[in-house]
């Protein structure tokens, strides 16, 4: 009962852990921000996955090379350098929008602009935390810390449907700017320790082969990136796509539905984080991973054909409560599995097996959608055939029913 206290009085945790919570809340309100303007300003929806695959491709794309350079420099200098200019672009777009000249098209550059420091600003964040705490803490810091910046996810949306409702794009845009700022200083304030490298530099492709190699000789990290490339692929389309067009279409909502429905995404992962802070889970968590996967694919077919508000706000909540319940174990498998010198390589692995396939996922939605196929339709298939694609994997490999 001593750990939390102990964790949240180390300084650079602590200040890690502040700039998380501050990024996420403005994350939460410019996205719902930046979704409204699409969907009802601009009223582009069938455009809406452009904007996400041009945010999606340069984060895939340059992940890998993310990666190395978070296992050659220090992490909190690229996390500091990747924050700052997200402020400048958000009060570019601010510019933009006072002028009139924000269209589907700028909000698509500055999506890929986005995208592209999230690539090094990712592996960066995901390898910086087993530097600043012991390793009996990692587990119960990555719950403190993905259920606590969750506190952003659910308020975030409610606060961004009521600026919408009563300031102009301009104040939201210019409110998040300054949270930004805010976890600029945060990152600034944190000493990092100095890093574990190579007695000499190497060629980053050279670098890159090498972790490759150290992946996929690795059968819990195999797994892992198999499950998740699987998951991204029928999932980040549908829900991310679905969601908005759900709410416009079948709930005849406004703004605020929106928010309604992605604070109750994020109210699950808070529930969900903090069962996994009190009770971490320390068995099958492989196994774990994948059934939980395997329902929220039921999950989301599920929701494609809701028609009642409060229907969609519960299974939005247990959609929430599933991805936190994926996260938190991935996570500490990936710390506990991973030598420290190739952990910012292996971070980056990850992330583009598991969202490398995204883009496809948005482009196949947007394609279907521009054909006039229903969300209706488009969400079970989704969601059913990633249900029945984990637990074909869960039969196959033996790793993921014994590993823990």
């Amino acid at each position: 009962m001593t750990q939390p206290p102990s964790l949240l009085q180390n300084r650079n945790f602590f200040f890690v852990w502040l700039a998380s919570v501050v990024g996420n809340f403005a994350l939460a309100v410019a996205t719902i921000a930046e979704t409204w303007f699409v969907v009802k300003t601009l009223g582009a929806k069938e455009q809406l996955g452009l904007v996400m695959i041009a945010g999606s491709v340069p984060r895939i794309v340059l992940m890998l090379l993310g990666g190395v350079v978070a296992d050659r420099m220090k992490r909190s200098r690229i996390i500091l350098f990747s924050l700052s200019l997200r402020v400048m672009l958000m009060f570019a777009l601010v510019g933009l929008l006072a002028l009139g000249k924000l269209d589907i098209w700028m909000l698509t550059g500055f999506a890929f602009i986005y995208g592209a420091l999230d690539a090094f600003f990712w592996p960066a964040r995901d390898a910086l935390l087993p530097s600043l705490v012991q390793g009996s803490d990692l587990t119960r810091a990555n719950s403190i810390m993905l259920t606590t910046n969750q506190i952003g996810l659910v308020f975030g949306p409610v606060l961004g449907g009521i600026l919408l409702a009563l300031v102009s794009y301009e104040w939201v845009f210019s409110i998040t700017g300054v949270l930004l700022l805010v976890g600029v200083g945060c990152i600034a304030m944190v000493q990092e320790p100095p890093l574990v490298q190579h007695k000499e530099r190497r060629h980053v492709l050279h670098e890159l082969v090498e972790g490759l190699k150290y992946a996929i000789n690795t059968p819990v990290l195999l797994s892992l990136m198999l499950i998740y490339a699987i998951a991204n692929l029928l999932f980040m389309g549908p829900l991310g796509l679905g969601i908005p067009i759900i709410v416009t279409d079948h709930l005849k909502g406004e703004a605020s539905t929106l928010s309604f429905l992605q604070s109750a995404f994020a109210t699950g992962m808070v529930v969900g984080g903090t069962l996994l802070t009190i009770y971490p889970p320390m068995k099958k968590r492989l196994l774990m991973i994948a059934v939980v996967i395997a329902i929220e694919g039921v999950l989301l077919a599920l929701q494609g054909h809701v028609y009642w508000l409060w229907g969609a706000i519960f299974i939005q909540f247990l959609l929430g409560f599933g991805v936190v319940s994926n996260n938190v174990p991935m996570m500490s498998l990936l710390q506990q599995y991973t030598d420290r010198d190739k952990i910012g390589r292996v971070m980056s692995l990850n992330t583009v097996a598991s969202m490398g396939l995204s883009p496809i996922s948005y482009s196949m939605v947007t394609a279907l959608l521009s054909l006039h196929v229903e969300i209706a339709w488009i969400m079970p298939a989704f969601g059913l055939t990633m249900s029945v694609l984990v637990l074909a994997m869960v039969a196959v490999l033996p790793t993921i029913r014994k590993v823990d």
